[in-house]
C-alpha cells in the first residue's frame, strides 16, 4: 500500500487529498452509520465543507444514501470498504505509526485506531470493532478463547460477528471486577459465543479470592471445569489497566499500595501489576493464575485504547510476548515518544 501510495502521489498530487478524505470520510460512516455531516465532521475534526464534499461525491458513485437519519453505506460501498479502509490508513500515517510500534514493542500485529479514547467515546467503540476483525480472523474450530472483561473488550464483544457457527468454547479470564455486571469477563465471554454461534462458560466468583477459598470454590464441577478450559486457552484476548485505576478497583490495603508506589508500577492485568519494564511487583490473588503462567502456550492479544494508557501498554507487552496489539492513535503516539525519549 504505501509503494502504491508514491506512485499515486506522483501521478496525481493534486488528486491524492480529495481521495484520501473519501476514502477516511467512508470508513467513518461505516463505524458510526446512520451520521450526519455535523458529527462526521466533529469525530474527524475537519471542516463541514470538506465532509460535505466527499460525501456528495461518495453519493454521486453510488456508495452512500443521505436521508433525515443520515450517511448510511450502500452494498456497493461493502465491495471497496477494506481498500477504503486501508488508503485511508496509509494516508494519514496510521500504516507508518503501526509499523514503528511493531518494532519498538516487538508485537507483530499492530492495528492503530484514529483519534484519542481519552477524549471521544467513540474511538474506544472503533478500537472495539478492529479488535473484534483481529479476534475473528485467528479464531479457528476447536479453539478454546478466554477473554478479560472491561469497557473496551464489552466494545468488543458486540463488534464480533461470524456468517456461519464457529466451534469454539469462549470463557472468562478472571472473576468479577467492579460493579458493572454488563463488562464483567463472564458478560464479554457469553456476548462473544451468542454471536459467533459458539459455547460458553461462566465464571460466578469474585476476581480476588484467596487461596484457601479457591481451592474449596474448585470443588465444585462447573468452577473446576471453567478454570481447567481457562488454563488450555489458545487465544487469549485481555484489556490493560494503570496500575493506579486498578489498585483503586481492587480496592487494595494499604500495604499493597505502598508496594505499587514504591516500585513504581504502571500496568495491570489479570491481577498482575508491573512497573515500567514488565516486571510483577505485585501479584494479587485472583481466579486466574500470572499472566505468564496460565497462557505461555497461548496466542495473546491485547486491547487498550487512550494516551493515558501508553505506559501500561508498554509494560504489558514487555510483560509477557504477545501477538498482536490493538490500540488508539494517541497512546500510539504517546509510546513512540516514550519509547524514543
Amino acid at each position: 500500500m504505501l509503494d502504491d501510495m508514491k506512485v499515486l502521489s506522483r501521478i496525481a498530487p493534486d488528486l491524492m487529498a480529495d481521495i484520501g478524505r473519501r476514502a477516511q470520510v467512508l470508513s467513518s460512516i461505516e463505524s458510526m452509520q446512520p451520521v450526519g455531516r455535523r458529527a462526521l465532521a466533529a469525530r474527524l475534526n475537519l471542516p463541514e465543507r470538506e465532509v460535505r464534499a466527499a460525501a456528495a461525491a461518495l453519493k454521486e458513485q453510488g456508495l452512500i444514501t443521505m436521508d433525515a437519519a443520515g450517511m448510511q453505506l450502500t452494498p456497493a460501498a461493502i465491495e471497496v470498504l477494506s481498500g477504503a479502509h486501508d488508503l485511508s490508513r496509509a494516508m494519514f500515517g496510521l500504516t507508518k505509526l503501526e509499523q514503528a510500534l511493531s518494532q519498538l514493542l516487538n508485537v507483530p500485529h499492530v492495528v492503530v485506531v484514529s483519534g484519542n479514547a481519552d477524549t471521544d467515546p467513540q474511538v474506544l467503540r472503533e478500537v472495539g470493532r478492529a479488535a473484534a476483525h483481529r479476534v475473528h480472523k485467528l479464531l479457528q474450530s476447536g479453539m478454546t478463547l478466554a477473554v478479560t472483561g472491561g469497557r473496551t473488550m464489552s466494545e468488543m464483544a458486540h463488534g464480533i460477528q461470524s456468517a456461519t457457527p464457529m466451534n469454539v468454547m469462549v470463557v472468562p479470564a478472571r472473576g468479577g471486577v467492579g460493579a458493572s455486571v454488563e463488562t464483567q469477563a463472564s458478560a464479554v465471554a457469553a456476548e462473544i459465543a451468542r454471536r459467533i454461534g459458539g459455547h460458553y462458560r461462566v465464571m460466578h466468583l469474585p476476581d480476588a479470592m484467596d487461596a484457601s477459598a479457591l481451592q474449596e470454590m474448585m470443588k465444585l464441577p462447573d468452577v473446576r471445569e471453567t478454570l481447567e478450559l481457562l488454563q488450555r486457552a489458545d487465544l487469549v484476548v485481555h484489556g490493560v489497566g494503570r496500575a493506579d485505576v486498578m489498585a483503586q478497583r481492587r480496592r487494595l490495603n494499604a500495604d499493597a499500595l505502598d508496594v505499587l508506589r514504591k516500585k513504581q508500577a504502571v500496568g495491570e492485568a489479570f491481577g498482575d501489576f508491573f512497573d515500567s519494564e514488565g516486571r510483577t511487583v505485585l501479584q494479587t490473588s485472583t481466579v486466574a493464575l500470572g499472566i505468564g503462567k496460565s497462557y505461555k502456550d497461548s496466542r495473546m492479544v491485547a486491547v487498550a485504547a487512550g494516551e493515558r494508557k501508553a505506559k501500561a501498554i508498554i509494560a504489558a507487552t514487555r510483560h509477557e510476548k504477545h501477538d498482536s496489539l490493538i490500540t488508539d492513535e494517541a497512546a500510539a503516539q504517546k509510546i513512540v515518544a516514550i519509547l524514543k525519549s
